[in-house]
Protein backbone atom coordinates (compact mmCIF):
# COMPACT_ATOMS: atom_id res chain seq x y z
CA UNK A 1 0.00 0.00 0.00
CA UNK A 2 1.53 3.07 -1.08
CA UNK A 3 2.00 6.40 1.57
CA UNK A 4 -0.92 8.46 1.23
CA UNK A 5 0.03 12.37 -0.14
CA UNK A 6 -1.14 14.90 1.94
CA UNK A 7 -3.34 17.59 0.01
CA UNK A 8 -1.68 19.94 -2.50
CA UNK A 9 -1.69 23.71 -0.91
CA UNK A 10 -3.02 25.83 -2.93
CA UNK A 11 -1.63 29.09 -3.67
CA UNK A 12 -2.48 32.25 -4.19
CA UNK A 13 -4.91 34.42 -2.03
CA UNK A 14 -7.99 32.80 -0.91
CA UNK A 15 -11.55 33.20 -3.15
CA UNK A 16 -13.44 35.30 -1.50
CA UNK A 17 -10.41 37.76 -0.64
CA UNK A 18 -9.15 37.91 -4.61
CA UNK A 19 -13.03 38.11 -5.19
CA UNK A 20 -13.39 41.07 -3.42
CA UNK A 21 -10.41 42.94 -4.72
CA UNK A 22 -12.16 42.35 -8.15
CA UNK A 23 -15.33 44.10 -6.81
CA UNK A 24 -13.37 47.04 -5.64
CA UNK A 25 -11.07 47.17 -8.72
CA UNK A 26 -14.27 46.89 -10.99
CA UNK A 27 -15.92 50.14 -8.89
CA UNK A 28 -12.94 52.68 -9.57
CA UNK A 29 -12.72 51.45 -12.99
CA UNK A 30 -16.12 51.83 -13.42
CA UNK A 31 -16.22 55.40 -11.50
CA UNK A 32 -13.18 56.59 -14.05
CA UNK A 33 -15.19 55.63 -17.13
CA UNK A 34 -18.41 56.63 -16.01
CA UNK A 35 -16.95 60.36 -15.18
CA UNK A 36 -15.26 60.89 -18.15
CA UNK A 37 -17.68 59.28 -20.85
CA UNK A 38 -21.05 59.17 -18.89
CA UNK A 39 -23.36 56.29 -18.86
CA UNK A 40 -24.45 55.49 -22.13
CA UNK A 41 -21.13 55.89 -23.95
CA UNK A 42 -19.75 53.45 -21.40
CA UNK A 43 -19.67 49.87 -22.37
CA UNK A 44 -18.86 46.86 -20.27
CA UNK A 45 -16.27 45.80 -22.41
CA UNK A 46 -14.43 48.92 -21.46
CA UNK A 47 -14.45 47.85 -17.97
CA UNK A 48 -13.30 44.19 -18.23
CA UNK A 49 -10.57 45.41 -20.55
CA UNK A 50 -9.05 47.56 -17.87
CA UNK A 51 -10.34 45.29 -15.28
CA UNK A 52 -7.95 42.70 -17.04
CA UNK A 53 -11.34 40.19 -16.82
CA UNK A 54 -13.74 39.22 -18.91
CA UNK A 55 -16.80 41.07 -20.29
CA UNK A 56 -18.88 38.45 -19.13
CA UNK A 57 -17.20 37.99 -15.19
CA UNK A 58 -18.97 41.33 -14.15
CA UNK A 59 -22.15 39.70 -14.65
CA UNK A 60 -20.98 37.47 -12.05
CA UNK A 61 -21.21 40.68 -9.97
CA UNK A 62 -23.46 43.15 -10.91
CA UNK A 63 -26.26 41.87 -12.94
CA UNK A 64 -26.60 45.14 -14.88
CA UNK A 65 -24.57 48.43 -16.13
CA UNK A 66 -27.40 50.12 -14.07
CA UNK A 67 -26.28 48.12 -11.02
CA UNK A 68 -22.57 48.91 -11.56
CA UNK A 69 -23.28 52.48 -11.85
CA UNK A 70 -25.48 52.23 -8.71
CA UNK A 71 -22.81 50.50 -6.92
CA UNK A 72 -20.36 53.12 -7.50
CA UNK A 73 -22.88 55.92 -6.32
CA UNK A 74 -22.88 54.19 -3.19
CA UNK A 75 -19.13 53.81 -3.12
CA UNK A 76 -19.07 57.39 -3.95
CA UNK A 77 -21.13 58.60 -1.29
CA UNK A 78 -19.41 56.28 1.34
CA UNK A 79 -15.58 57.78 0.58
CA UNK A 80 -16.94 61.57 0.02
CA UNK A 81 -19.49 61.58 3.45
CA UNK A 82 -17.43 59.62 5.78
CA UNK A 83 -14.35 62.26 4.79
CA UNK A 84 -17.51 64.95 5.25
CA UNK A 85 -17.83 63.75 9.04
CA UNK A 86 -14.34 63.07 10.12
CA UNK A 87 -13.91 66.47 8.66
CA UNK A 88 -16.59 68.11 10.68
CA UNK A 89 -15.70 66.31 14.08
CA UNK A 90 -14.02 68.68 16.53
CA UNK A 91 -15.87 71.80 15.13
CA UNK A 92 -18.13 73.72 16.96
CA UNK A 93 -19.81 75.76 14.31
CA UNK A 94 -22.05 76.04 11.17
CA UNK A 95 -18.96 78.45 9.35
CA UNK A 96 -16.17 76.11 10.81
CA UNK A 97 -18.06 72.83 9.75
CA UNK A 98 -19.03 74.18 6.50
CA UNK A 99 -15.36 75.56 5.82
CA UNK A 100 -13.76 71.59 7.06
CA UNK A 101 -16.09 70.50 4.59
CA UNK A 102 -15.07 72.77 1.92
CA UNK A 103 -11.59 71.78 2.99
CA UNK A 104 -12.54 67.74 2.73
CA UNK A 105 -14.00 68.22 -0.92
CA UNK A 106 -10.57 70.11 -2.12
CA UNK A 107 -8.31 67.20 -0.87
CA UNK A 108 -11.07 64.40 -2.54
CA UNK A 109 -10.62 66.00 -5.76
CA UNK A 110 -7.38 66.43 -5.30
CA UNK A 111 -6.62 62.31 -4.38
CA UNK A 112 -9.15 61.47 -6.75
CA UNK A 113 -10.75 63.43 -9.39
CA UNK A 114 -13.28 60.80 -10.85
CA UNK A 115 -14.90 60.98 -7.37
CA UNK A 116 -16.49 64.99 -8.63
CA UNK A 117 -16.61 63.67 -11.92
CA UNK A 118 -18.99 61.22 -11.07
CA UNK A 119 -20.99 63.26 -8.69
CA UNK A 120 -21.24 66.02 -11.11
CA UNK A 121 -22.50 63.74 -13.96
CA UNK A 122 -25.32 61.78 -11.47
CA UNK A 123 -28.33 64.26 -12.00
CA UNK A 124 -28.02 64.08 -15.68
CA UNK A 125 -28.00 60.65 -16.00
CA UNK A 126 -30.56 59.89 -13.64
CA UNK A 127 -32.88 62.37 -15.88
CA UNK A 128 -31.52 60.56 -18.81
CA UNK A 129 -32.19 57.20 -17.21
CA UNK A 130 -35.43 57.38 -15.11
CA UNK A 131 -34.76 53.84 -14.22
CA UNK A 132 -31.45 54.85 -12.03
CA UNK A 133 -33.94 56.67 -9.99
CA UNK A 134 -35.08 53.89 -7.29
CA UNK A 135 -31.42 52.41 -7.50
CA UNK A 136 -30.14 56.12 -6.22
CA UNK A 137 -32.58 57.50 -4.55
CA UNK A 138 -32.46 55.45 -0.52
CA UNK A 139 -28.71 56.80 -0.77
CA UNK A 140 -29.14 60.35 -1.86
CA UNK A 141 -31.94 60.57 0.89
CA UNK A 142 -30.09 59.08 3.66
CA UNK A 143 -26.55 61.13 2.24
CA UNK A 144 -28.65 63.93 1.74
CA UNK A 145 -29.05 64.62 5.77
CA UNK A 146 -25.39 65.46 6.83
CA UNK A 147 -26.14 69.53 5.31
CA UNK A 148 -29.67 69.47 6.80
CA UNK A 149 -28.39 67.80 10.25
CA UNK A 150 -25.46 70.47 10.20
CA UNK A 151 -27.87 73.43 9.71
CA UNK A 152 -30.27 72.28 12.51
CA UNK A 153 -27.52 71.81 15.00
CA UNK A 154 -26.32 75.30 14.52
CA UNK A 155 -30.01 76.47 14.78
CA UNK A 156 -30.56 74.81 17.96
CA UNK A 157 -27.39 76.74 19.22
CA UNK A 158 -28.81 79.43 18.48
CA UNK A 159 -26.43 80.27 15.41
CA UNK A 160 -28.75 81.65 13.17
CA UNK A 161 -30.67 85.03 12.76
CA UNK A 162 -35.15 83.82 13.53
CA UNK A 163 -36.16 84.75 10.12
CA UNK A 164 -33.44 81.95 8.34
CA UNK A 165 -34.95 78.99 7.00
CA UNK A 166 -32.98 75.77 7.62
CA UNK A 167 -34.01 74.07 4.78
CA UNK A 168 -33.37 77.03 2.52
CA UNK A 169 -29.77 77.28 4.26
CA UNK A 170 -28.90 73.79 3.89
CA UNK A 171 -30.07 73.97 -0.07
CA UNK A 172 -27.71 77.16 -0.22
CA UNK A 173 -25.08 75.03 1.42
CA UNK A 174 -25.58 72.04 -0.89
CA UNK A 175 -25.32 74.11 -4.16
CA UNK A 176 -22.46 76.18 -2.96
CA UNK A 177 -20.82 72.38 -2.44
CA UNK A 178 -22.15 70.66 -5.66
CA UNK A 179 -21.23 73.98 -7.53
CA UNK A 180 -17.64 74.23 -6.32
CA UNK A 181 -17.47 70.32 -7.53
CA UNK A 182 -18.73 71.35 -11.07
CA UNK A 183 -16.12 74.18 -11.32
CA UNK A 184 -12.90 71.75 -10.26
CA UNK A 185 -14.14 68.72 -12.73
CA UNK A 186 -14.68 71.02 -15.26
CA UNK A 187 -11.24 73.22 -15.02
CA UNK A 188 -9.61 70.01 -13.73
CA UNK A 189 -7.40 71.83 -11.70
CA UNK A 190 -7.52 71.21 -7.83
CA UNK A 191 -5.50 74.69 -7.12
CA UNK A 192 -8.13 76.77 -8.59
CA UNK A 193 -10.69 74.59 -6.37
CA UNK A 194 -8.92 75.46 -3.43
CA UNK A 195 -8.06 78.65 -3.90
CA UNK A 196 -11.61 79.33 -4.68
CA UNK A 197 -12.65 77.73 -1.38
CA UNK A 198 -9.86 80.13 0.38
CA UNK A 199 -11.93 83.12 -1.27
CA UNK A 200 -15.35 81.95 -0.07
CA UNK A 201 -14.07 81.45 3.37
CA UNK A 202 -13.04 85.22 3.50
CA UNK A 203 -16.13 85.79 2.18
CA UNK A 204 -18.07 84.37 4.51
CA UNK A 205 -15.84 85.73 7.28
CA UNK A 206 -16.18 89.21 6.60
CA UNK A 207 -12.36 89.90 5.88
CA UNK A 208 -12.14 89.65 2.16
CA UNK A 209 -12.82 93.04 1.21
CA UNK A 210 -11.23 96.66 3.21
Amino acid sequence: MGVAKPPARRLGRPKDVASADTRERLLEVARGAFARNGFDATTNKQIADAVGITTGAIYHYYPSKLDLYSAVYEQVQEIVYSAFEKAVAGHDTLFDKFGATLDAAVELNREDPSIAGFVVGVAGEAQRHPELMPLLAPVRVERGRFLHQMVLEAEARGELARDVSPDALADLLNAVLSGLARFSNQTGDSARHEQAVSVLKRFLNGTLTR
